[in-house]
């Protein structure tokens, strides 16, 4: 695991920033939240999604299990809640959060299905996951190597199969990707613009599970 510090700056960095922005717009474009909502990021580390959502209309907590990163966060996005805890035992009530998200964060959890049905529980309108795809060009290219080193890559159908372990089922699954071509070079940046996101190729998988209707 990346000390918090150079994890973060590593999204300062030219590649970094690109691949953020990017995963990040796709996320928001997925969610599309509701004026004075709420969400709850789960692995939250260094608060780097977490500013992004917090940067709309949406009132952000932010929750990880690992004190080192919160104190980072906290330090350098002190506008933020930040508590800590565990994915696989929130501590919430049921319906405590209008949105709940786990941006890679569950790629590195071992009771995966667990943590999800906690995530369920807590949000009122639906769940948003970031994930590491394995049909990707990012896999062949990063699978096992730097921050990436340990966590598990997931397909659209492995997913589908664990959100039917879901009471109540999701009302509607929604799947898009990014980052098709991860090198961060104005080839990739052009590239990026030009390849729809429901095209699942990209390293960047993100799965919006509604519980109600949107």
């Amino acid at each position: 695991m990346l000390e918090p510090a150079r994890y973060d700056a590593w999204y300062e960095t030219p590649r970094g920033s690109w691949i953020g922005k990017t995963e990040s717009n796709l996320l928001l474009k997925m969610l599309q939240p509701k004026p004075d909502s709420t969400l709850l990021d789960v692995g939250c580390g260094t608060g780097y999604f977490s500013e992004y959502f917090a940067n709309t209309p949406l009132d952000v907590v932010g929750l990880d299990n690992d004190s080192k990163s919160l104190l980072f966060a906290k330090n350098k996005r002190p506008f933020i809640t930040y508590i800590r805890g565990s994915a696989d035992k929130l501590p919430f009530v049921e319906n405590s959060f209008d949105y709940v998200s786990a941006v890679t964060s569950l790629c590195f959890i071992k009771d995966l299905q667990m943590a999800l049905s906690e995530m369920w529980r807590v949000s009122k309108t639906g769940v948003i996951l970031g994930l590491l795809n394995v049909n990707s060009l990012l896999y062949h290219q990063k699978y096992s190597s730097g921050g990436y080193t340990g966590a598990r890559w997931d397909n659209p159908q492995q997913v589908r199969i664990w959100l039917q372990g879901l009471l109540p089922l999701p009302h509607d699954l929604k799947i898009s990707t990014a980052v098709f071509f991860p090198g961060g070079g104005l080839f990739s940046r052009c590239i990026e613009k030009m390849v729809p996101n429901n095209l699942l190729w990209g390293g960047f998988l993100v799965v919006y599970a509604l519980k109600t209707p949107g």
